[in-house]
C-alpha cells in the first residue's frame, strides 16, 4: 500500500509539472499574440494556460489585457471580478479595472480603484503605472493639481521617464504654469531629441511667455520633422513659409 501511494505522489507531480510547463508556453504564447495585436488569439491562449493551471496570476492578467484591448469590457470585468476572489489582495487586478472604467468613461471610479491599488502596495513598476493612469483619471475630470502630484511622483520612481514630462507639460500649459511647461518639455526633448509634438508643445508654452522668437524656432523645428500643426503656426504666427 505504501509503494502505491508513492507512486501516485510521483504521477501527481509529474502531471503537475507538465500542466504548468504547458501553462508557461501558453501565457508565452498569449504575450507574442498581444505584441502582434491578435488579441483574440491571445485570448484562447491565456484560457488554455488557465485550463491547465487554474488562478495563474499571470494568465489571469493577460486573459484581462486581451478582452480589454479587443474593447469587450464587460468581459475583461468578469475575469476581473475572478481573479479578484482567488487573489483579493493583488493590487494589478484592481489597476486592470481601473483601466476598464477609464476607458469607458467612468473616471471617478477609476480613481477609487487606483486608489485601492496603491493601497495594496505594489511593486516599482506597477506604481508608476498605476499614477500614470491615475493622473490620466483627474485630467479628464479636471482634477489639475491632483494629476500634476501624480506625474510628480512618477518622476521621482522613474526620472527618465519621457512620457510624463510630456504629460505634466500639458497640465502646467493647463494650469497656466508656462515657464514649468517649457522646462518639461524641454526635459522630454533632452530625453529624445526626434520628437516633434515636445518641439510643438514648447513652442506654444513660448507662445503664452511672449518668446516669439524662440517659439518659431520650435515650431520650424517641429515642421522640417513633419509635424503638420507646427508648419501651420510657422505660417500664422512666424512670417516665414
Amino acid at each position: 500500500m505504501p509503494r502505491i501511494l508513492s507512486l501516485f505522489a510521483i504521477v501527481f507531480i509529474i502531471t503537475t509539472e507538465i500542466s504548468a510547463q504547458q501553462s508557461n508556453e501558453l501565457v508565452a504564447q498569449g504575450n507574442q499574440k498581444i505584441k502582434e495585436k491578435n488579441y483574440k488569439g491571445a485570448a484562447v491562449d491565456f484560457m488554455g494556460a488557465l485550463n491547465a493551471k487554474p488562478n495563474d496570476t499571470i494568465a489571469l492578467s493577460g486573459i484581462i489585457k486581451a478582452y480589454t484591448l479587443m474593447e469587450q469590457y464587460s468581459e475583461a470585468l468578469k475575469w476581473i471580478a475572478s481573479a479578484q476572489e482567488v487573489h483579493p489582495d493583488n493590487p494589478e487586478f484592481f489597476y486592470r479595472k481601473g483601466i476598464v472604467y477609464n476607458l469607458t468613461g467612468e473616471h471617478e471610479k477609476a480613481l477609487a480603484e487606483f486608489e485601492t491599488s496603491l493601497e495594496k502596495k505594489p511593486y516599482n513598476d506597477l506604481k508608476i503605472q498605476i499614477l500614470l493612469n491615475k493622473a490620466s483619471a483627474e485630467f479628464k475630470l479636471e482634477k489639475l493639481n491632483e494629476a500634476l502630484t501624480d506625474y510628480n511622483k512618477v518622476i521621482e520612481l522613474d526620472p527618465r521617464n519621457i512620457n510624463v514630462y510630456t504629460y505634466r507639460g500639458l497640465v502646467n500649459f493647463r494650469l497656466n504654469y508656462y515657464i514649468d511647461a517649457v522646462n518639461d518639455y524641454s526635459k522630454a526633448i533632452d530625453l529624445d531629441p526626434r520628437s516633434a509634438s515636445s518641439y510643438y508643445n514648447r513652442g506654444m508654452s513660448l507662445l503664452k511667455l511672449n518668446e516669439k522668437q524662440k517659439a518659431c524656432a520650435d515650431f520650424l523645428k517641429a515642421c522640417q520633422m513633419g509635424y503638420l500643426n507646427s508648419c501651420k503656426i510657422v505660417v500664422a504666427e512666424c512670417n516665414t513659409r
